[in-house]
């Protein structure tokens, strides 16, 4: 039997891309990127009591990480449409913790 060898792959270089708090910019968001074949993960986080009372944003926000091999893909895709590309707090950072 064959042994399988892994020191060429690289995991856990995903790209926290952008947040969003808008439940149908996120669910467009989504479809785009299953459209496109963009593998991606959803990071949730509530967002604290004076942010929404000062900036009237919802209670929780999502943010997308995307395989940096497929971040440009991803951009093209906001840059195809302006008005997700608005609603979109960008973000781009690497992910810190892994989840599995």
């Amino acid at each position: 039997m064959r042994e399988l060898s892994f020191s060429n792959v690289k995991i856990h270089n995903e790209i926290e891309l952008f947040a969003v708090s808008d439940q149908k910019v996120k669910r467009r968001l989504e479809h785009l990127f299953l459209e496109n074949r963009i593998s991606y993960f959803e990071k949730w986080e509530e967002i604290s009591f004076l942010r929404r009372f000062f900036w009237g944003t919802e209670k929780m926000r999502c943010t997308f990480c995307i395989n940096e091999m497929q971040v440009e893909k991803a951009m093209q895709i906001l840059e195809e449409n302006p008005e997700l590309r608005e609603k979109v707090e960008m973000v781009r950072k690497r992910v810190e913790r892994t989840y599995f």
